[in-house]
Formats: C-alpha cells, structure tokens, sequence
C-alpha cells in the first residue's frame, strides 16, 4: 500500500486532483453558479465512486487499510 508522496496527505490524490481542475478551470470560464453546481455533482460522483472502491480495499487488506484509513483523509483535508 502506498503511503508515501501525496498518499500522505489524501487516500485518493487522482480525485482530488481532478476537483483542483475542476475548480482552477470553472473559476476561469464558468459562472460561479454553475460551478457550485459542478463541484456538487462531482463531490456526490466521486464520494459514491470512493465508497466503492474503498469497500474493496477493506476486504483485501482487512486492518492494514483501516490504519491507513485514519492516518489520511479520503478527499480533501480537513472535509472528507
């Protein structure tokens, strides 16, 4: 299991990454209503999507992935 570079700040740095991009770009050519909308679609998407796949790794790596799981926050710091 990963646990290095940006695994140590986030669970799943592919996402938050791509919620980076999706603010950076909504804030440069989007009004900032759809971008509200936009962010929440992604959030529910990607919460779904985590859950999932998160479900997976507990069955697989049982109380490695639970540890791992306390020790970093899935999407954003401080939120989720």
């Amino acid at each position: 299991m990963a646990t290095e570079g940006p695994y140590r700040f986030v669970r799943h740095p592919i996402y938050s990454g791509r919620l980076g991009m999706l603010l950076a770009t909504g804030l440069v050519v989007s009004h900032w209503l759809a971008l509200i909308a936009a962010i929440l679609i992604y959030f529910i998407g990607t919460v779904i999507r985590i859950r999932s796949e998160e479900r997976l790794l507990r069955e697989a790596l049982g109380p490695e992935f639970e540890a791992y799981a306390r020790s970093a926050p899935a999407l954003v710091p401080g939120l989720y």
